[in-house]
């Protein structure tokens, strides 16, 4: 829609304003899609520091400027934990599991078992491939760390890994290092511009890392005992406690990684170590270059129409002046 409207106000301008067709062509660009995409990003990463009331007001000027279906579904969700944070959020989903668009109900479903700490359920909807690639894929390897499938959970991250943005690509990684417990590594890449965590968030995956290196860490207890008990969010209590309950159930120590898993994971972390984890840094550090970045069908197709329509106005208004 917001495409739409940036080519008609191009076309118009170019009948009625031909001299000013730039100018209005860039101004509505920026109103319509540069605005609402760096709104959406400010409220997602206030969402990831738990600054919920931030996020709802971020999501509610993109939703002025940009009224898609799936930014009033990340309002909806937004406003649902302000208005109440213990429940709320849980019932929009389930609505929005109920009676929403089919690819909405997919990605509530995903949310919904998130929340609810049900990870097959999650690991179930993750790999059900009806959710797009990037929110699925780190799902998928939280899951299956949280089942103690640290095998399937390294090789998922080294096949999603190429395909990953920065930023989950981090996270991701930050899900395998915290579950084979490289203390290291999680500090570093919880050190890192891109991983946005709030100060519980950071002291819960250093916990995990030392239990998972260490069972009996005191200190680590300690910390995920006090989040159990006192943290501002239900779902950090829940998820401190099924740590807590987890390492009691388990006997000491948490089972082994094979041998060569431990080699990948060593290699991931001298890697990060020696160059940093940044866009260009893979496991081992083994990519000399970033990645390329690999684009659809649909997005080439996009690009190639903007192109063709920047080129068309440049000639018009020539032709016009």
């Amino acid at each position: 829609m917001a495409n739409a409207l940036v080519v008609l106000g191009a076309i118009l301008s170019l009948l009625f304003t031909p001299a000013w067709t730039g100018s209005i062509t860039a101004a509505l660009f920026a109103v319509l899609i540069v605005c609402p995409f760096a709104l959406l990003v400010a409220a997602r990463r206030a969402a990831r520091l738990s600054q919920w009331t931030k996020a709802a007001r971020l999501l509610a000027w993109a939703v002025l400027l940009h009224p898609s279906a799936w930014t009033r579904f990340d309002l909806m969700l937004s406003r649902a934990r302000v208005a109440d944070p213990e429940q709320g959020y849980q019932a929009a989903l389930a609505r929005i599991a109920a009676a929403g668009s089919p690819r909405q109900m997919a990605f509530a479903r995903l949310l919904l078992a998130q929340e609810r700490r049900d990870w097959r359920a999650l690991l179930t909807s993750a790999r059900a491939g009806n959710v797009e690639f990037s929110e699925a894929k780190p799902r998928e390897i939280r899951a299956l760390g949280e089942l103690g499938q640290l095998e399937d959970m390294l090789h998922t991250y080294q096949s999603a890994e190429r395909r990953l943005m920065p930023a989950k690509r981090q996270e991701c990684l930050l899900f395998v290092c915290a579950f084979s417990g490289r203390l290291g590594c999680v500090q570093h890449l919880l050190d890192q511009r891109l991983v946005a965590a709030d100060e519980e968030l950071k002291a819960y995956w250093v916990a995990v890392a030392r239990l998972r290196a260490d069972r009996e860490d005191l200190a680590a207890r300690a910390t995920l005992q006090g989040l159990a008990e006192a943290s501002p969010e239900a779902r950090m209590r829940r998820s401190a406690a099924e740590q807590l309950e987890r390492v009691a159930q388990a006997a000491p120590p948490f089972p082994r990684l094979a041998q060569e898993t431990e080699r990948l994971i060593d290699a991931m972390v001298l890697g990060q170590r020696v160059g940093g984890i940044s866009a260009n840094s893979g496991i081992a550090g083994r990519q000399k270059r970033p990645p390329r970045l690999k684009w659809g069908t649909k997005a080439h197709v996009r690009g190639l129409l903007l192109l063709i329509l920047v080129i068309l106005l440049a000639v018009l208004q020539r032709y016009f002046r």
